[in-house]
């Protein structure tokens, strides 16, 4: 891409069909298993006599909670997943968007990207903490409530992408573009292999 005249490519999502049965495959031998798990462990405490009848009774209703509350996340994935009717992720000139066909559902405009609060940090960061996933994040103006909001740059779409990697490193690349005002990380660069970019920033 050349950074030096005004054009600015748009990229699109590739949807990963295979990841994303294997996901869901996964998904559903995790929570079969688990349930099943239950259920022969409670079979097995029920069937002994060494356990007192006290200890079957909470055993039996710790158990009858695990298996409602499994059953119940499920569902409400389940839901959500069809509920959520985008169909593609786009980041062109103007910032990153969500679509269901063609109709804009959600988006991060670049214009709509803000510093960080505290002026001695960087503006495009990843995400603090040791047991968490490293996500790319940005503070952004939100007109609803009228405040700056901390945001994760994730696509939230029911099937895998197989260019979601590519489609940060374009966001990113539009931020260095069209926003010379923010300072992004230098961990952020590293993560996405821009270092040779670093000359936009300000």
């Amino acid at each position: 891409m050349d950074f030096q005249n005004n054009e600015f490519s748009e990229i699109e999502s590739l949807k990963s069909n295979k990841i994303t049965f294997i996901v869901k495959v996964l998904g559903a031998f995790i929570f079969v298993s688990t349930i099943l798990g239950i259920i022969i462990s409670e079979v097995v405490i029920i069937e002994s006599e060494k356990l007192s009848v006290i200890f079957k009774f909470y055993s039996v209703v710790l158990s009858v909670l695990l298996l409602s509350f499994l059953i119940y996340a499920i569902v409400k994935h389940t839901i959500t997943i069809r509920k959520n009717k985008i169909t593609k992720v786009i980041v062109d000139q103007n910032g990153l968007h969500h679509y269901n066909n063609e109709i804009v559902i959600e988006s991060l405009s670049f214009k709509s990207l803000s510093p960080n609060p505290d002026p001695k940090n960087y503006d495009v960061v990843l995400s603090e903490g040791e047991d968490v996933s490293l996500d790319i994040c940005v503070y952004y103006f939100d007109n609803a409530t009228n405040t700056i909001i901390y945001k994760a740059i994730i696509f939230n779409t029911p099937f895998s992408i197989r260019n979601a990697k590519e489609l940060q490193r374009h966001f990113i690349k539009g931020v260095l573009k069209f926003r010379s005002d923010l300072k992004v990380s230098p961990q952020v660069l590293d993560l996405l292999n821009l270092n040779n970019l670093k000359f936009f920033r300000p």
